[in-house]
């Protein structure tokens, strides 16, 4: 069985896994919902596997009551992140992260990109800050919407099937919305992460100076069928940063975890 370890700031918890004791060291940030054993096929006998545990997800923790009026900010994380890397003596490292760990893995490359050898991005979260999605987050009233329908679930799907007959939302992501709402667990979850995780956001000016300063590899792997991050997202985000040549599609949607998917990605992905 894999030892969790973790380190606290305040009343702050991060937790993260170990896979393997090579000397280079990956550190990893897995999706909403999903679990930082998703990285354990990286694992080989050269490599040690940092899998980081999120917020609202296992033992990590972050109090409810801060979310709305002091939500999780970028210092608050990269101090905690600072205390893992001291932790566990590491000096360079990679980065492999998907989806709403992203966001947390964007955050790192601005402050310790010299320190990183190469990062690779599937479907990254919080590729564009002005997003309906992001922007919304923002917003007192939509947070309090959400904050109601944790008790009741229902009532969004419904909005969300109401969308997709008048087309405002697309069917894929309807679908995956409907998912997480089937479990009102799940459902709480994404609106914990999505109402506090609303401040951690790209400096896109800082990261087109530090992209233009890397000698590692800097990659965006993307789902070329992927609904609910579509590509041309991260080709936008990619070339406001100086960067486009750095987006890679694999076929797939947004299940990059699947057996047969999964092989995309260990062709792809630069380690």
């Amino acid at each position: 069985m894999t030892q969790l370890y973790s380190v606290s700031l305040d009343k702050l918890k991060l937790t993260y896994k170990k896979f393997g004791s090579g000397k280079q060291v990956v550190i990893c940030f897995h999706g909403h919902g999903r679990s930082p054993e998703d990285f354990r096929f990286l694992e080989n006998e050269n490599r040690t596997i940092i899998s980081i545990v999120l917020f609202h997800h296992g033992e990590s923790y972050f109090p409810e009551h801060r979310i709305e009026k002091n939500p999780l900010n970028k210092f608050e994380f990269i101090a905690l992140f600072q205390l893992i890397l001291k932790q566990e003596n590491i000096l360079n490292f990679d980065i492999v992260a998907f989806s709403q760990g992203g966001r947390f893995a964007i955050l790192v490359f601005e402050d310790f990109y010299q320190r990183i050898n190469f990062i690779n991005l599937i479907s990254p979260d919080g590729l564009d800050s002005n997003s309906f999605y992001n922007r919304m987050s923002r917003k007192k009233w939509a947070r309090q919407l959400f904050t109601r329908w944790e008790k009741n679930p229902n009532r969004f799907v419904y909005l969300t099937k109401v969308g997709k007959k008048m087309h405002l939302v697309r069917p894929k992501v309807a679908s995956f919305v409907e998912n997480f709402a089937l479990d009102k667990s799940n459902f709480k979850r994404a609106s914990l992460t999505w109402r506090g995780f609303r401040e951690l956001q790209p400096n896109e000016i800082k990261l087109k100076e530090i992209v233009s300063l890397f000698q590692g590899n800097f990659q965006i792997i993307m789902g070329s069928n992927d609904q609910v991050i579509r590509p041309k997202q991260a080709y936008a985000f990619a070339s406001r940063i100086g960067k486009t040549e750095s987006v890679k599609e694999i076929p797939c949607g947004h299940n990059f975890f699947s057996a047969k998917n999964q092989k995309f990605l260990e062709e792809v992905i630069i380690l």
